[in-house]
């Protein structure tokens, strides 16, 4: 009986110790432990194949760990670009036109309540499968300097001086990633760090630039964000400068960033950066080269899934990268992972407790009035011309190709309530008293126009097939003309998404 008690109690022993075991070999997942001591046990339990998954805008779920997937990249510029709809801003150069940050942090408060109530639809991102299109990691805002109108994402940035584009960066960046002491809203990612301007050419394209003007003209922004924004994440960009590729560039990734502005974020590539190390920028021979100087050099993450995979594990393998290259890179990834909460339950998180209801609520639309107000930019009003009079206009013209359609612009979502042009505000406005003439603007010197609706007095059949073999059943209506061009024109939520085929008869 003794030898049977003893055999009893030696058993407990063992399940208590097991179970101490069980609950040291989770410190990553006690949210009461500190960040560093729960990242450093998540990475000594994580094979090198594992951290490399980590370190991809896609990466995988990782089961035997409990890690779902999660993936990088979405937009959120001037509103949430998917999945769904929400609450649609003026683009970014207007709202520096509006001169207000305090306003401008309330646009991206909003923006960052409607991403973090889809996500908790969404539950907590469980149901939401689409690649870039997960709803805590934004790819915004964008910082660069606008210094030629001929640029094609001038809309985008906030102009052209670096004190206006750091005070407005800085509060879209407090905005977006909230002020809780201990979760992150959202992670924002500056870009494209930098001196990025130009779309000629700018994949290979290599200014040489002073490192006065840079840090007195172009860094500026990214500095603000960095450190007044406490950004959790900055951008690189395509372009090289001063003959290195910023994608591998040490001395803007390390020695500006990290060692002279204390960043402690990430870095990701630009979407496609490291692989244009080779077949663009002809900087590297192989994918390898490009994996392991990336890495060195200070980018963490890649927008893409092709050299932070198998040429990064294959660099490692051959000596090129050490474990020390990837876990630094990986914990960083993993830190901002943490901080949104993705290894807790959510009970401390006041982010998981925001409801669905107020994507698109009238309050958010009032703050998008209020934006779209206050960023229009009127010249002088001679002789008291303005507002018209619709009791004495006879008629008006509206002239313009973007009178007619409501012009988003860039990375733009689906708005929850219907657009309104110009034009159509005009004749809301006026009423059938006054007569509205629309005039398209329509140049025939380029020789370059779309076919046009007269050519086919019956109009068009339009099949829109969700995949690039024209197979299956498409989705059928009737058109006008073809002018086919979904980026520069306002969301069609009836398209397919990308890639898809489309056959007009």
């Amino acid at each position: 009986m003794k030898t049977l008690k003893k055999i009893v109690f030696i058993g407990l022993l063992v399940l208590i110790a097991c179970a101490g075991v069980a609950q040291a070999q989770e410190l990553y997942k006690d949210e009461k432990a500190p960040m560093h001591e729960r990242i450093m046990d998540l990475l000594s339990r994580l094979t090198v194949e594992e951290k490399i998954s980590l370190l991809r805008a896609t990466s995988p779920g990782i089961s035997r760990l409990d890690i779902p997937k999660y993936y990088h990249g979405n937009e959120a510029l001037h509103g949430v670009v998917r999945p769904g709809r929400f609450t649609v801003f003026p683009q970014a150069i207007g709202l520096a036109a509006t001169w207000n940050p305090e306003l401008q942090l309330q646009v991206a408060t909003v923006i960052s309540d409607e991403a973090r109530a889809r996500w908790n639809e969404l539950d907590q991102g469980r149901e939401q499968k689409s690649q870039f299109s997960d709803l805590l990691t934004f790819w915004s805002p964008t910082v660069n300097m606008a210094r030629d109108p001929r640029w094609g994402r001038t809309p985008e940035t906030y102009g052209e001086d670096p004190y206006l584009s750091g005070i407005m960066g800085t509060a879209f960046v407090k905005g977006l990633q909230g002020d809780d002491d201990r979760y992150l809203k959202i992670v924002s990612t500056p870009k494209h760090f930098a001196a990025n301007n130009e779309e000629h050419n700018r994949f290979v394209c290599n200014p040489q630039i002073s490192e006065k003007q840079l840090r007195e003209y172009y860094l500026p922004a990214f500095e603000a964000c960095v450190k007044d924004g406490k950004s959790a994440s900055i951008m690189s960009a395509y372009n090289a400068l001063n003959d290195v590729p910023c994608t591998l560039n040490a001395w803007l990734l390390t020695k500006v960033l990290r060692k002279d502005w204390g960043f402690k974020g990430y870095v990701v590539s630009d979407c496609g950066g490291p692989s244009l190390l080779v077949n663009a920028h002809k900087y590297v021979k192989t994918k390898e080269a490009a994996a392991a100087l990336s890495i060195k050099a200070g980018l963490d993450l890649e927008c893409g899934d092709d050299v932070y995979d198998q040429p990064l594990l294959s660099a490692y393998r051959q000596y090129m990268v050490t474990d020390a290259d990837i876990d630094s890179a990986a914990y960083r990834v993993l830190r901002a992972r943490m901080e949104l909460g993705l290894f807790d339950s959510g009970e401390q998180n006041p982010y998981t407790k925001i409801s669905p209801a107020v994507i698109g609520s009238a309050e958010h639309q009032e703050v998008a009035l209020n934006a779209a107000r206050e960023c229009i930019v009127l010249l002088k009003n001679q002789k008291k011309m303005l507002p018209l009079n619709a009791k004495k206009v006879k008629s008006i013209a509206v002239v313009g190709i973007n009178a007619g359609s409501s012009e988003f612009g860039d990375y733009s979502g689906l708005p929850v309530i219907a657009p309104i042009s110009v034009l159509q505000g005009i004749k809301d406005r006026v009423g059938d008293d006054v007569k509205v003439v629309y005039a398209p603007w329509k140049s025939a010197v380029d020789g370059m126009e779309l076919i046009q609706g007269a050519s086919f007095p019956e109009g068009l059949k339009a099949e829109y097939f969700d995949n690039t073999k024209l197979q299956g059943t498409p989705k059928v209506r009737k058109e006008e003309w073809i002018n086919f061009e979904p980026a520069n024109q306002a969301p069609d939520p009836f398209l397919p998404k990308s890639p898809l085929s489309v056959r007009w008869t």
